[in-house]
């Protein structure tokens, strides 16, 4: 499920990429998003040897962070509001998982300086990710997400229990 939106302000849209989790594809992502970072800060300390671990750690508490959001809880679906203006111009991808969702894009504060001339561009790598866990599990597969401007609105339907998965397939 890959369905873009586009962020309506002026000069630039902005895509979203709705994807539900699959195999270590997000963890794998999150790890190399934390080591691009832990190999930054290596390079900043002057390639100091024997931070690593707190290269690591920090690294990761700069990557990965708790979504700032607000969340209402209907009856069959959830709608969260979250803050995008965070994220940089580019693709913002929202994976979904039973319990947690995450927003995974470029971070704004952290621009990359422009290409001289003549060179190739290179791929940019300083992903972050914001994550929010849910009390309740919700079907990857019904979720639907809009812009309003640095908004992020994100409805998802709530999988409904084994019980009554078991009652309509009997049906």
């Amino acid at each position: 499920m890959n369905t873009p939106f586009a962020r309506r302000t002026p000069g630039h849209t902005q895509k979203l990429r709705i994807r539900p989790v699959v195999g270590n594809e997000l963890k794998n992502k999150i790890r190399d998003a934390v080591a691009w970072r832990a190999y930054q800060l290596f390079e900043e300390q002057g390639r100091a040897a024997g931070h690593d671990v707190e290269d690591w750690a920090c690294a990761e508490a700069s990557v990965v962070r708790s979504m700032d959001c607000g969340v209402i809880d209907q009856d069959s679906r959830v709608c969260l509001t979250a803050d995008a203006s965070l994220f940089d111009d580019g693709p913002i991808e929202l994976y979904v998982e039973p319990r947690r969702l995450t927003l995974c894009g470029f971070d704004r504060s952290r621009r990359p300086l422009p290409t001289p001339p003549g060179e190739p561009a290179k791929p940019r790598r300083d992903w972050i990710f914001r994550v929010h866990d849910f009390d309740v599990d919700m079907d990857p597969h019904a979720v639907v997400a809009r812009f309003n401007g640095p908004a992020l609105y994100v409805y998802l339907g709530k999988a409904q229990p084994r019980e009554a998965r078991v009652l309509a397939a009997a049906s």
